[in-house]
């Protein structure tokens, strides 16, 4: 086993959640500022806590497009989000090799647990750090470090995996190896320029880096 510890990124890692997130976006952007933004505007964004790119789009109204966000988002929650190929096979045959999981995410725990369960994925890990459980958020280390915490980690045995720049540098600041998916949707070459330690087209090609085989 070539690492003991994997930490995910959620949405756009293990969840296909890309559409509800630009949904929920558009849907408070249109409903706030009508007219502003479009959804290329929306993407360079997507990874940060909803409350500063909120604050990005309409500074000083983060909590009304916030609020607008959130409610839009859990609605249409159940419709629109997905486990993308092959996740529950693979966490679930990393955890009975022994390998330790957790989630470490810039979402609220709700809407956290909720992608969780509707994907079945909540038995395979042990942990779940999300935006109610630190002071600040990825790309700082201290969400990785949580997480790390609560497993035993040693950094030399764990791997950050996730879709975004913002989670190659809270796993890069936290010292431990990290991967980019090449599923994310600023693609291969949007991950590539931050320099992960590996890029992943599946999740069975993960299952082979973290096993060794």
């Amino acid at each position: 086993m070539t690492y003991s510890y994997v930490l995910y990124d959620l949405d756009g890692t293990l969840l296909d959640t890309n559409e509800l997130i630009i949904s929920s976006f558009e849907h408070a952007l249109g409903t706030h500022t009508p007219g502003a933004y479009t959804r290329e505007d929306i993407l360079p964004h997507m990874g940060a806590p909803l409350y500063e790119q909120m604050e990005n789009f309409a500074p000083g109204r983060s909590e009304e497009l916030v609020a607008t966000y959130r409610r839009f988002n859990i609605e249409q929650h159940d419709t629109l989000v997905t486990a993308f190929p092959h996740v529950q096979d693979v966490l679930r045959e990393l955890h009975e090799a022994g390998v330790k999981q957790a989630i470490v995410t810039s979402k609220m725990r709700l809407t956290t647990e909720m992608g969780l369960k509707l994907c079945g994925l909540t038995r395979y890990l042990d942990a779940v750090v999300t935006l109610d459980e630190v002071e600040n958020h990825k790309p700082h280390p201290e969400p990785v470090l949580k997480a790390m915490e609560l497993l035993g980690a040693d950094p030399k045995s764990t791997l950050m995996v996730g879709d975004s720049p913002f989670d190659i540098g809270a796993g890069r600041a936290a010292g431990v190896a990290t991967v980019g998916v090449k599923w994310s949707l600023r693609g291969e070459e949007g991950l590539r320029e931050h320099r992960p330690d590996y890029l992943v087209g599946d999740m069975l090609e993960l299952r082979q880096i973290i096993l060794g085989d």
